[in-house]
């Protein structure tokens, strides 16, 4: 017994090693993927259908009635909910898209960081899954498909090592891309956006609205980066 006990701990700080390497090398992967073009054209995607589900989940805990949600191959969506034309619940519903990917991408570093990728994961399939039901036009219907089969893999196949590492490169994709995406909000010159709905809703500047989804990402990605200051857990199995 006490042979056994003594190999496992020599054995672990190696294990450890291996497994925070693997960690943050996906990191880096997962801020490079947002940052290259090619690669954001295509995550992005799957950052619209995180942003779409943002509204929709917002709009139903403000009490509103979801009717649609679609996602463009311009990754472009649109959700349309209905209830009261004016008031907090339409404030919160327009607000809740710029920052969902962030806060998913700062959820999912703290649950890699607490190991509890698991139940990130399932969340995830959960909102997720449930805005299947209310997409209207075939491309959205197509990329969220592929985005729900990959958490389903992730949840069924993936050791833990690998659900670990693919927790932290989609994590650190949603940081990074959440805010580039609030920062394009400065460069487009086309209204029709949800700084814009927010403006015309609250009879506030849309450049105020920018802001408020820049600092946010901002903090989710300062927060992200300090939780990954600590010590990552080891990974058990």
């Amino acid at each position: 017994m006490n042979l056994h006990s003594s190999v496992s701990l020599t054995l672990a700080p190696s294990a450890v090693d291996e497994s925070e390497a693997l960690l943050w090398v996906a990191l880096v992967v997962g801020i490079a993927l947002a940052l290259v073009p090619s690669t954001y054209r295509w995550g992005r995607h799957g950052v619209t259908a995180v942003h779409e589900a943002g509204h929709a989940l917002v709009a139903l805990l403000a009490g509103r009635r979801l009717r649609s949600i679609r996602l463009h191959r311009d990754s472009s969506g649109e959700t349309v909910s209905v209830g009261r034309s004016g008031g907090p619940g339409v404030v919160l519903t327009l607000l809740a898209g710029y920052p969902a990917p962030s806060l998913v991408g700062l959820s999912g570093v703290w649950a890699a960081r607490h190991d509890h990728v698991e139940a990130w994961v399932l969340v995830l399939l959960v909102v997720l899954g449930g805005t299947l039901f209310l997409l209207r036009n075939v491309f959205g219907v197509v990329v969220m498909l592929a985005v729900l089969a990959g958490l389903v893999a992730l949840r069924r196949w993936a050791e833990p090592e690998q659900a670990l590492a693919a927790c932290a490169l989609v994590s650190a994709f949603l940081l990074a891309a959440g805010l580039r995406g609030a920062l394009e909000l400065f460069a487009s010159r086309v209204g029709g956006n949800d700084a814009s709905a927010l403006a015309q809703a609250t009879h506030l500047p849309a450049a105020l609205w920018k802001t408020t989804f820049v600092a946010v990402a901002l903090a989710a990605a300062v927060a992200g980066a300090w939780v990954l200051g600590l010590q990552w857990p080891a990974v058990s199995g």
